[in-house]
């Protein structure tokens, strides 16, 4: 008895399977989902303009509008404290502090003033912080360093390096100077 249900169980079992496999080789499948930006020149011409729309949004033109026209008002004010802050930084790294420095407030230099205007009109407020802590490294690493302590001069001076490298890298974005900024950078 068992030879007579072996051979239509395994008659069913090829059917069953060469059903599964007919379905599975005509079933539709999804496209392949891939990971694409947005091309001007690919797709229909409802898909061009939307994509066109969005990656140029009239906030994004006009933030990129204003920050072109911060850099071309305030380039030069950044450089002059970059320079300004470098010679302090450079006489407090010599250990060759003079009496004059000693009384130096660099919040109160010209540099500063007009850094912190520049802080302050940014057009993004994150980058306006950074620039008003920039100046505040410098004048922590200062006044540590006349205070006598060695290591908070230290680390300040290691932040202001940070901060320093960062706004080169911002400035060469829209540069207005462009010889001036690697040439400060070098220093």
């Amino acid at each position: 008895m068992t030879n007579d249900l072996l051979l239509p169980i395994l008659v069913c079992t090829f059917c069953l399977s060469v059903i599964v496999l007919v379905y599975l080789r005509s079933r539709s499948r999804p496209p392949a989902k891939t990971f694409s930006i947005p091309d001007g020149r690919n797709g229909s011409d409802e898909e061009t303009n939307s994509s066109r729309n969005y990656l140029d949004s009239p906030s994004e033109i006009s933030n990129n509008q204003s920050l072109a026209r911060w850099h071309e008002t305030f380039e030069r004010e950044v450089l002059n404290f970059i320079e300004c802050a470098d010679g302090y930084i450079r006489s407090i790294s010599k250990e060759d502090i003079a009496e004059e420095i000693k009384g130096v407030d660099v919040l109160a230099t010209e540099e500063a003033t007009r850094l912190q205007r520049a802080a302050s009109e940014h057009p993004s407020p994150e980058m306006g912080a950074e620039l008003s802590a920039f100046l505040a490294t410098v004048s922590a690493s200062l006044h540590a360093y006349t205070r006598g302590d060695m290591d908070l001069s230290l680390q300040q001076r290691s932040l202001y390096a940070e901060y320093r490298e960062i706004w080169f890298q911002r400035l060469r974005q829209f540069p207005q100077d462009l010889d001036r900024i690697i040439r400060l950078r070098r220093l």
